[in-house]
């Protein structure tokens, strides 16, 4: 839209930090200083209409040819010198005489060499850089002209040689975005989704697949993205927060709890966490946004999710119509539904069993009385008995039997079992007349399928 009536810009400080940054490590030794100078001169009417040579100092240049390069000048006013670019800042209202200001990412710092460091400094201005960012009392600082380079400094806040502060009128208040999750955290899922499902068959069958994806970890990139790009995890999301990296939307590797992948779902990912002023490996939320993507363009998943009577049609839903990965195959199926029913049985029959209450299904279910100690993915799938087989409160022909499984019986695991005496023993589940059993076998009378 053309400026004018109606018409809107935004001014991101995280913009003007990241265009800073990009030109880190731009020298005059090999003449990657001159791009800068060319865009401060390409801009009209240039201040004083002095045209910057390569051979001037060219530190307020610098800050100058960030604004014009963003088209950030109304609010960034451009100038080739310190003390005349401190006056215009004074004359948009913008300019803090506050030696201890504390500022925030975006903001213009000036200095005065010859500061006494007694009292507020008032004196002419030498140097002029772009505040990075703030961390406890540390100032970072990105500067041109920094020993002949775009070098970073760092500084006290209320050190020593600050003149003051240019505050361009930025159109967010604050760079401060709620942080990135960098662990997994299951349960905050569950209960998160639970309270907007409203099923827990629904959130195990959603979780698995989030599982299979991601291992549940907001953070994470495809692999391919690691290696291709050289970034670990942390690095990628720090870079597409701060601006460095601009080709988030349309790079093509998966990122976050649903590996979102498709350029339309990651832009969306992206302008809803700027909107929720969020980063954007924040955990609450891609969880909000995973809610917002069923409610508004995947209304049948969300629909099956909220009234499915099995975790695995609801894993099969989210597959097949959510995340669409390429294999659909019936052991992905059953593979995915499988990491649904390890959360279906850590926190819907767990939470049932501790408050006495009963599931809302018809199927009981009965549990044994000891839990599993290990787990291994390669265990996990389908199982036919060999033999009538009891099904034990635990692990060993000690313990109490709770049900006996025919021969040729299918049962399933989810990786979960316990070694006793040298010898596997599963942690199955097995349906009977709609009571759900949840114990242990002996793998030596189970064939896997």
């Amino acid at each position: 839209m053309p400026a004018g009536k109606g018409s809107f810009m935004s001014y991101l400080r995280s913009k003007v930090v990241a265009q800073a940054k990009a030109w880190l490590g731009c020298n005059e030794s090999d003449g990657s200083h001159k791009e800068i100078i060319d865009v401060y001169n390409s801009h009209t009417p240039l201040a004083r209409g002095y045209k910057v040579q390569y051979t001037d100092a060219w530190c307020a240049t610098f800050v100058s040819a960030v604004a014009i390069k963003l088209g950030y000048t109304s609010i960034m006013p451009t100038e080739c010198g310190c003390d005349k670019m401190i006056e215009l800042y004074k004359n948009l209202g913008c300019w803090k005489e506050d030696d201890s200001y504390v500022p925030d990412a975006g903001d213009v710092i000036f200095y005065d060499w010859q500061d006494s460091g007694s009292g507020d400094n008032t004196g002419s201005s030498d140097h002029v850089g772009i505040v990075e960012k703030v961390s406890g009392s540390t100032i970072t600082v990105i500067e041109g002209n920094y020993s002949d380079s775009v070098k970073r400094r760092t500084l006290q806040v209320n050190g020593k040689y600050i003149r003051g502060f240019g505050l361009p009128k930025y159109t967010e208040t604050t760079t401060t975005k709620a942080a990135a999750t960098t662990t997994a955290k299951p349960e905050t899922v569950w209960n998160y989704l639970l309270g907007k499902i409203g099923n827990a068959y629904g959130v195990a069958g959603l979780m698995g697949n989030i599982y299979a994806e991601s291992a549940l970890l907001s953070i994470n990139l495809q692999n391919t993205g690691n290696t291709k790009l050289g970034k670990t995890d942390a690095e990628y999301t720090e870079a597409v927060d701060d601006g460095s990296y601009t080709n988030f939307v349309k790079d093509g590797y998966g990122y976050g709890l649903c590996q979102w992948t498709y350029y339309t779902r990651k832009q969306a990912l992206l302008d809803y966490a700027e909107e929720q002023k969020a980063s954007i490996g924040n955990l609450d939320m891609q969880l909000a946004f995973i809610y917002k993507e069923l409610s508004e363009s995947y209304k049948t998943v969300l629909s099956t999710l909220k009234n499915a009577t099995s975790v695995k049609e609801a894993s099969d839903a989210v597959l097949t119509k959510y995340e669409k990965p390429a294999d659909q195959s019936d052991s992905v199926k059953t593979k995915r539904a499988g990491y649904g029913q390890t959360y279906y049985d850590k926190y819907a029959v767990a939470t049932a069993a501790s408050s006495g209450s009963s599931s809302s299904s018809t199927v009981t279910e009965k549990k044994a009385t000891d839990g599993a100690k290990s787990f291994s993915k390669s265990l996990a799938g389908t199982y036919v008995t060999t033999a009538n087989l009891n099904m034990r409160n635990g692990a060993g022909t000690g313990k109490s039997v709770m049900v006996t499984i025919p021969k040729g019986t299918e049962v399933q695991n989810y990786g979960y079992y316990t070694s006793y005496n040298g010898t596997k023993w599963l942690y199955l589940v097995y349906t009977k007349k709609n009571v759900k059993y949840i114990g242990f076998c002996s793998s030596e009378y189970l064939k896997k399928q």
